[in-house]
Parts: C-alpha cells; sequence; structure tokens
C-alpha cells in the first residue's frame, strides 16, 4: 500500500512528465493495436488471393499482365507508398505480372497511355479523378475514339488520390481501417477480374477558329464551376490547420470576391434518349475515323455488333424526332454540377448527365455551412436538378476556372456531350 501512495505522490509532483508519459503510451498502444488489426487484415486478403497464384496456367496461356500508370504526387506524395505497401504484394500473390510507370506532369499520363506500344491485358490506376480522367483520355485518343476498342480495355481503379469519385462508389464504407479496406477491395477486383461498363462523358471546347482546336477531353466523374468549387480547390493551402483545414477554407475563403460567385452562362441541352436512329448514326460517325485505320486482316476477324444490336435492338429503325432538339436556358447560379450517373447511388434505366444548380445569391453563413455539409456528406447544395443527354454551355467571364474530374481547366465555351458505357472498369463481384 505504501508502494502505490508513493507512486501516486510521484505522479502529482511530476503531473506534467505524467501528462506526457501517459499521451506517449496511449498513442504507442493505439498505433500498436492499428499496426496489428492491418497486419491481420493482410494476412486475411493473402489467404484468399493465394488460390489465384496457385492455380495451374495452361502452357499456350501467357499469365495476365497489367500496367500501372502510378500518380506518386497524389495522397501527399503517399500514393507509392501505399500502393507498394499494399496493393502490389496482392497482385504478384495473385500471379499478375507488373509494369509500373510513374507519372511526371499533369498531362503525362495521356501522353503515356497514348504511346503505350507493351501489349496488356489491363490498365491500373494508382491515383485520383484527375489521373483516371487523364487515363481515360489517352485510352479513347489512342483508338481514335472507338469505342468498342475503347472497351476491350479494362480499367482498375486503385483510390489512392485526394477525391476518389468513383472508387467510392463501388467500395463500401468501414468503420475502422477504410483506407486500407479500400485499397485492398480495389485490388481484389483486378485480381477476380469482374468488369462493368460505366459512362464517361466527352467535353471539347467550342472554338470560332477550327485551325485552334483542342482536342477534346474525357471524364468519368463530373464538372464543377462556383464559389464551393474554388473553395474545395484552396484547402491545401490551409495544411497548418491540420484535420480541421477543410473547415477553415470556407471560413477564411467565404468573403473574397475572387471566388466564383456568379456563374452566368446560356445553357443548352437535349433531353435524354433511350435509343434512336439518330443515336445510331452519332455511334457510327464516331467510330468512323477508327474504321479507316483498319488493316487487310481484320476482314477475318469476327465483326463487332453495331451501336444498339447487343440486346437485339435495331435502333436504326426507331424514331425519336425530340432526339437531337437543344433547349435553351438561362444559368445564373453559385454552382453548377454536372455529372455522370456513375457518381450517384441510384442509376436510371435511361443514360443521362445530371445537371445540379445551387442557389442564386447566399450570404456568408449559409455559405460556410453548407460548404461545410458538402465536405461531410459530398453533396452540393441543389436547388435544380435537370437530366441530360448533350450539353452546351456559354459562359458570359472566360477569365474564370472550373474543374473537371478535380482537375483545373480555362473556362471556355464546351459542348459536353455523354458516351454511355464507353469505358470497362473492374468492380467488387457483389456490384
Amino acid at each position: 500500500m505504501a508502494r502505490v501512495l508513493n507512486f501516486l505522490k510521484t505522479i502529482r509532483n511530476n503531473w506534467k512528465k505524467s501528462l506526457v508519459a501517459a499521451a506517449a503510451f496511449s498513442y504507442g498502444i493505439s498505433y500498436g493495436k492499428e499496426a496489428y488489426d492491418v497486419e491481420q487484415l493482410m494476412y486475411q486478403y493473402c489467404k484468399d488471393v493465394v488460390k489465384y497464384g496457385d492455380a495451374p496456367c495452361p502452357t499456350h496461356v501467357k499469365p495476365r499482365h497489367v500496367t500501372v500508370i502510378l500518380n506518386p504526387a497524389a495522397k501527399k506524395r503517399k500514393a507509392k507508398k501505399l500502393f507498394e505497401k499494399y496493393c502490389e504484394p496482392l497482385l504478384h500473390l495473385a500471379g499478375i505480372s507488373v509494369t509500373i510507370i510513374d507519372t511526371q506532369s499533369g498531362s503525362h499520363a495521356r501522353s503515356i497511355i497514348t504511346n503505350l506500344e507493351t501489349p496488356t491485358d489491363a490498365i491500373i490506376v494508382a491515383g485520383g479523378d484527375g489521373t483516371l480522367s487523364d487515363v481515360i483520355t489517352g485510352l479513347i485518343r489512342k483508338y481514335e475514339c472507338n469505342l468498342h476498342s475503347v472497351r476491350q480495355c479494362p480499367i482498375g481503379i486503385l483510390p489512392l488520390g485526394n477525391t476518389n469519385t468513383i472508387a467510392s462508389k463501388f467500395y463500401g464504407r468501414y468503420q475502422n481501417l477504410a483506407e486500407v479496406h479500400h485499397m485492398l477491395d480495389a485490388t481484389m477486383a483486378v485480381i477476380e477480374n469482374k468488369l462493368k461498363l460505366i459512362d464517361t462523358m466527352e467535353i471539347k471546347v467550342l472554338e470560332e477558329n477550327p485551325e485552334t482546336s483542342v482536342k477534346p477531353v474525357y471524364a468519368a466523374g463530373n464538372i464543377e464551376w462556383g464559389a464551393w468549387s474554388d473553395t474545395h480547390a484552396r484547402v491545401d493551402k490551409y495544411w497548418y490547420w491540420g484535420s480541421l483545414r477543410k473547415y477553415a477554407a470556407y471560413i477564411f475563403s467565404g468573403y473574397k470576391s475572387d471566388l466564383n460567385w456568379k456563374c452566368n452562362a446560356v445553357m443548352k441541352y437535349t433531353n435524354p434518349c433511350k435509343g434512336c436512329s439518330n443515336c445510331y448514326s452519332n455511334e457510327l460517325s464516331h467510330n468512323h475515323s477508327a474504321s479507316l485505320s483498319r488493316r487487310w486482316w481484320h476482314a477475318f476477324l469476327p465483326k463487332k455488333k453495331p451501336f444498339g444490336l447487343d440486346n437485339h435492338i435495331d435502333y436504326s429503325k426507331i424514331i425519336n424526332e425530340n432526339c437531337a432538339t437543344f433547349y435553351e436556358m438561362p444559368v445564373s447560379t453559385t454552382e453548377l454540377c454536372i455529372s455522370t450517373e456513375n457518381s450517384k447511388n441510384s442509376v436510371e434505366s435511361v443514360p443521362s448527365l445530371q445537371i445540379a444548380l445551387g442557389p442564386e445569391n447566399i450570404n456568408y453563413t449559409k455559405f460556410v455551412e453548407k460548404g461545410w455539409k458538402q465536405e461531410m456528406e459530398d453533396k452540393l447544395p441543389v436547388n435544380v436538378l435537370l437530366n441530360a443527354k448533350d450539353i452546351q454551355l456559354y459562359p458570359e467571364a472566360t477569365d474564370k476556372i472550373f474543374y473537371i474530374d478535380r482537375e483545373e481547366y480555362e473556362l471556355k465555351p464546351i459542348q459536353i456531350k455523354l458516351l454511355p458505357q464507353s469505358v470497362t472498369i473492374f468492380c467488387p463481384s457483389n456490384i
């Protein structure tokens, strides 16, 4: 009893040191428990993966080969370390040959995919939404907009970026070790070879001079323009606030005039279409340039079905007079978001782009409140919601910035075209 009293007396007399020691001990216990849980989780996944690596491979069949496009700057420059620690071991254990290519700049991934000559069974994106958009853009450009050929090359999405819009839809939320679970589940989707078609959109600048035309950009997530998008892009500037930087960004940016407070534009759009003769002819013309590059031996290969015939429906005989009819609508808002259905929880039967418009005017308090809600729930403050197939956007101001899958682009008049089920991705077996 005397020893206990002396111990408590020592703690009371040295309470500052005791407090630091208690905090360090608590952190050590928490860190050790997390490391143990991660090790047990990796062990369980390795047990599930080893059956793929141990499966006999016929002599006439080559082992699977994947090309990983890794953005080392993603996840605050932790992407490469996380990939090597969690994803790469599972791929090797499954008997998959892996080639890793690091990106060097913002658009480097596009040129990598466009100039890729090494035969590969799949392309794995180890990064965020921006890297995924670049890979999709490079892939569609490589095959000269031949969507049938694009679909033949599946894409794996490893959520190693600051934003992972598409990956977050397919990989569930976990209470503990959520980040590790998502990376392992995404890697398992590649190993299990479960495929799913997703929509993309083609973003093309509407230039008056065709000689200075810019190549289209392709994305699977969304296009954002407005005050909340500008503020979200500035979050990392408040890094010194630590875990509170997202909230600090809205507090300190809410009174700044350089945000896109007035998104004034003229928007033209067409209604969604289930499929008709106009869609059929557009799909054929979209693939016409690729048919010019066919070689003589392609005549002996199996012919791919044209658009619409996969479901035994001949859309060339279906007439929809309103398919190509553009409707004009003036836009005045603080936030505009155009997104594919890939980033939504529910998928409509008719492929479409969703147009979300925020409030026309908003005060400082509401701006901060809705900004915090957006960061927590990943939901924009929406007043109007429309569905469209093709969109033309003519902004009044052209000295601003808008975002395609979180990547900055100079604001210009653009045309947005929906490409339904144009890209194949790996997804969990339960999807």
